[in-house]
């Protein structure tokens, strides 16, 4: 990344010198590259041999800090007084006080110094705090919640950074928080949150957690932001006096600023702000840490949505069922076909015998099958009166079947699903229909493995590789990826139409699928941004689990027949969404837009 724009992948000078003085070889084996004409294969190499230097997230830290130093000495200083940082830190009887000298002195080493600390303590004569005029102590607050209430109610500064016990403030964390709040011209004040860290022996940091732009549903799935946010002072004193907020229990108490995100951030529908800077240091594996407290924060939030249920998953993270309507809606699943019988029947057999939702419909659409064995499995299928069989006897156009198919479906919702496509598992509809019957959701995609039980889609990441990539793509089946993103439901920018759930409704309100340009290859990418563009949220479901075949059927893009069709699909999508310069919000600029798995390219 360069100085001047942190999204940029640009290696520099500087680090072609680290290279040559730490890994001498390596750079002779990029230059041989270089020099074979493999640009590709050299530029993917040089920007893995720079990400694995010493000492390069370091450097990364502090070009970071560069940036925010020049932006606040760029803003006038008559700005400064109203765009002080206040922090809380609330210390309860058992906390060491090693831990608490630690916590401290990360603040007073802060490298922006207008800054405020209340300590709530529920006994002041246990700890002897440090001498700063800037540090004020409100003594008796006898849990976390009450601390944070008498905390914001005393503030009077803009935004309020909660700080725990056991973490550190990197030294230019609230530095970076006053560049994002200067930078703002917001008459209502976001809720800012940035990255995290760890750090371990002798302080030394690793482990960078870049996170995606705020996303609710990721954050009542996995919290992700309230170890490292500032949150306006304004609006959670409003929430923190109000009838509506009223007391956490005692065994949620240690939750009380997740709580509050929800409340702010889910409920009310606060705007969320993503510095793209590390504003936390946690302990090791603090991220995955067992909190029992959290998923009871949760489930009283989501006592006002109907109850739905909440499960613990994986990693900390949590599982919502979201309720289906009482009338189950009829789903059409379109599924196209070419020959290939023993794929189509496993398909449609483990659709008919092994899927638990029971109101659906089938549509066969038939693209010239000649083989006797596929027609006479065509004919027997449809003496299920769930089964329709029709034929598209036109060349192969997969934007073209699946909307030639839709206007012979029945049912409310669309399922998409290719033919290549095995069921093992009866909840997969049942658990994309979940979230595609919530309000303002749009595409639903699932978890899909190769044969070898490796991920093949877990979400796509627009501008990955300049196009879109499958993210965690090769990861074990039960594997996290990048700190348990593949196991977490979330928003994607897009999803597979492999296996995609959608509402009729906004299928045919965005026009289908592009039948005209973008036929075949990013057909479903294309698809997904224009529902994206339309206000819908699309959805990744790892709770459905498929196992996909891919292009068992119809082949690889890049066969030599198949190849100049792709690179005009391929142009078409680039230009239309701008995808060699987007910036996906599920994607952090710091990570490798080259990685399917997540590599970080600092």
């Amino acid at each position: 990344m360069t100085v001047g724009d942190i999204s940029s992948m640009t290696v520099r000078n500087r680090d072609i010198a680290r290279l040559l003085f730490h890994r001498p070889g390596e750079l002779i084996a990029i230059l041989y590259w270089f020099v074979r004409r493999r640009r590709v294969r050299a530029v993917g190499r040089l920007r893995t041999a720079v990400a694995a230097l010493p000492f390069i997230y370091k450097h990364w830290l502090q070009d970071c800090a560069n940036l925010d130093r020049r932006a606040l000495l760029s803003r006038s200083g008559s700005e400064r007084p109203a765009r002080d940082i206040g922090i809380h830190l609330h210390i309860g009887t058992e906390v060491a006080p090693r831990r608490v000298r630690a916590v401290i002195a990360s603040i007073r080493r802060q490298s922006w110094p207008h800054w405020k600390l209340t300590v709530t303590l529920e006994d002041a004569h246990i700890y002897r705090l440090p001498s700063d005029p800037r540090i004020s102590i409100i003594d008796g607050c006898r849990s976390r919640t009450a601390g944070l209430a008498a905390a914001f109610d005393a503030s009077d500064t803009r935004y309020l950074v909660p700080l725990r016990e056991d973490c550190r403030l990197p030294v230019h964390a609230l530095a970076a928080y006053a560049a994002a709040s200067a930078a703002m011209a917001d008459a209502v004040p976001p809720i800012v949150y940035g990255d995290q860290d760890e750090f371990g022996f002798m302080g030394r940091r690793a482990n960078p957690w870049f996170k995606p732009d705020w996303d609710p549903n990721m954050a009542m799935a996995q919290d992700y932001v309230s170890a490292a946010c500032a949150i306006p002072v304004d609006a959670a004193r409003i929430v923190l006096r109000g009838k509506q907020w009223g007391m956490l229990t005692d065994e949620a108490d240690g939750a009380a600023v997740y709580a509050l995100l929800l409340h702010l951030a889910v409920r009310d529908g606060r705007d969320c702000h993503h510095v793209h800077r590390v504003t936390i240091s946690t302990p090791r594996g603090d991220w995955y840490r067992p909190r029992p407290d959290r998923f009871i924060a949760l489930r009283a939030h989501l006592a006002s949505y109907g109850g739905p249920s909440v499960t613990k998953g994986p990693f900390e993270t949590a599982k919502i069922a979201w309720p289906l309507p009482d009338r189950l809606p009829l789903v059409s699943i379109i599924i196209p076909t070419r020959d290939g019988v023993d794929l189509l029947r496993c398909c449609v057999e483990g659709v008919l015998g092994n899927t638990r939702y029971d109101n659906m419909q089938i549509i066969i659409v038939d693209n010239g099958s000649i083989e006797e064995e596929t027609l006479e499995f065509l004919q027997s299928v449809v003496a299920d009166e769930r089964v329709e069989v029709i034929s598209w006897p036109n060349e192969y156009n997969y934007s073209a079947i699946n909307n030639f198919a839709a206007s012979f479906a029945a049912g409310e919702y669309l399922c998409l699903l290719n033919n290549d496509v095995e069921i093992i598992d009866e909840n997969w509809l049942e658990e994309m229909m979940r979230q595609a019957c919530r309000p303002g959701i749009g595409a639903v995609g699932a978890r899909l493995l190769y044969p070898d039980r490796t991920i093949q889609h877990a979400g796509i990441v627009l501008g990955m590789g300049n196009a879109a990539g499958h993210a965690h793509r090769g990861i074990a089946e039960d594997a996290p990826g990048y700190f348990a993103h593949a196991l977490v439901t979330r928003s994607a920018t897009a999803v597979t139409a492999a296996c995609l759930v959608v509402s009729r409704r906004l299928f045919d309100s965005v026009g289908g699928l592009d039948q005209d340009g973008v036929r075949i290859a990013y057909s479903d990418v294309d698809f997904c941004l224009k529902i994206r563009a339309a206000g819908a949220a699309n959805m990744y479901v790892p709770s459905a689990v498929l196992i996909h075949h891919e292009s068992k059927s119809r082949g690889l893009d890049m066969a030599p027949k198949h190849r100049d069709r792709y690179f005009r699909e391929l142009a078409i999508l680039q230009e239309r969404w701008d995808t060699v310069g987007f910036l996906d919000p599920t994607h952090h600029p710091a990570l490798d837009r080259h990685s399917e798995q997540f590599g970080t390219v600092r």
